[in-house]
């Protein structure tokens, strides 16, 4: 994985993770009622969910995909 694909995909997964925690906050600060949503407990779930998801895939990305890995290969290739 090149380092530009890798840094778009990093920001991506991080900006899930403050896009959750920020609408958790609001709940949590705001007292937020939306009338579709009347289930706090499973909105909030829901958002818990993206956060591991995202936390997943920005390890899985690290460990398989980090910058040392990359560099071994791009140097591998040359």
């Amino acid at each position: 994985m090149n380092n530009k694909l890798r840094m778009v995909l990093k920001k991506r997964y991080e900006s899930e993770i403050e896009d959750a925690k920020y609408k958790i906050q609001s709940f949590n600060e705001n007292n937020i009622i939306i009338p579709e949503h009347i289930d706090i407990t499973g909105e909030i779930d829901k958002l818990l969910l993206k956060i591991a998801e995202a936390e997943d895939k920005l390890a899985v990305m690290s460990l398989h995909y980090g910058e040392k890995e990359t560099e071994y290969k791009e140097y591998k290739i040359l």
